[in-house]
């Protein structure tokens, strides 16, 4: 699942014949986008898998089941499933069964206790999980869907609890992603019992499927009591020497930061490899330092991109630096 987006509330699901004075509305406002695959549309499915069961002309008698069914790539089940009705917890009991043929997931749960007209249960099976690189892509995710059977009548007739897909999800589309990654040099002193750690080549790493849509930029943050000066000196374009047009955009410098911020006109391929090398003037530092500012270099300015995957390697830090 790439970038998550804030939504309206998906739109009403009937219940079936058998519980026709039941109605079952989707729970949460903040869908999740899915990344199919190449060339699809990004999919938008529930963050919580969870419904209302509305049921305003009847009780709900001891035994009623709702059964939500849900692609296990894309959600993991709570270790128990929760109803409650404001704020008491129901008395409940629930299972989960595999379909062999679908490999789809169904959590059945069972309220063991009478709810009175017009106390509304909320019923919550599981959450959406991120999936990192590579397993990010979901092909054909399946629809999460909800049904609801009285006194043993077992659930059936089931509605979607999809939600409205937002317009900013855009249309077809290819997902995209970036790696940060690099090689870091050892600065001491004190006789080698204190030392710091800054990057001396920076990797960044096109995942594809499709191209990177902007120039990549970065920035590199230091703790300014070691290091005085940072420069990008060569860059390679998949191990080859390359004019990357890499730019000094900015600087920040106090007595406990000295970030800089770089951009490069290189937009990157699927499978490219751009390898910047840095040059870093160190300082020696007169005392032990109190607090250090873990080296850090991360991407910046790429936009909030739906289509862009979830790496988990965003930026490269190291925490090993000791200075007293």
């Amino acid at each position: 699942m790439g970038a998550i987006t804030v939504a309206g509330l998906g739109g009403t699901a009937w219940a079936d014949s058998a519980a026709a004075e039941v109605e079952l509305v989707p729970v949460g406002a903040s869908p999740v986008v899915v990344l199919p695959g190449a060339g699809v549309q990004p999919a938008a499915f529930p963050r919580q898998l969870a419904v209302q069961v509305q049921h305003a002309g009847a009780d709900l008698p001891a035994g009623t089941e709702v059964a939500v069914t849900y692609d296990p790539r894309l959600y993991s089940p709570l270790p128990a499933a929760v109803a409650t009705v404001g704020d008491r917890r129901l008395r409940t009991t629930s299972a989960i069964t595999t379909d062999a043929r679908t490999t789809l997931v169904t959590c059945t749960v069972t309220l063991t206790e009478t709810v009175a007209a017009g106390g509304d249960p909320v019923v919550v099976v599981g959450t959406a999980y991120p999936v990192l690189y590579p397993r990010d892509l979901v092909v054909g995710p399946a629809d999460a869907t909800a049904a609801v059977g009285r006194e043993n009548v077992k659930p059936s007739g089931r509605r979607s609890l999809q939600p409205r897909r937002p317009s900013t999800f855009g249309g077809a589309a290819t997902p995209w992603g970036l790696e940060v990654s690099g090689v870091w040099s050892r600065y001491e002193w004190a006789n080698g019992k204190r030392w710091y750690y800054y990057p001396a080549q920076v990797t960044l790493q096109s995942v594809g499927p499709g191209p990177v849509p902007e120039a990549v930029s970065f920035s590199v943050a230091l703790d300014p009591q070691v290091v005085r000066d940072v420069r990008v000196t060569t860059a390679r374009l998949n191990h080859k020497a390359h004019d990357a047009g890499v730019r000094l955009l900015s600087h920040t410098l106090t007595a406990s930061l000295f970030e800089t911020r770089w951009s490069t006109r290189v937009k990157l391929k699927s499978g490219d490899r751009l390898d910047l090398g840095l040059e870093v003037r160190t300082r020696r530092p007169t005392s032990d330092l109190r607090t250090i500012k873990h080296p850090l270099v991360g991407l910046i300015g790429m936009g909030n991109h739906i289509t862009q995957r979830r790496t988990g390697r965003n930026s490269m830090s190291r925490t090993d630096s000791v200075g007293e």
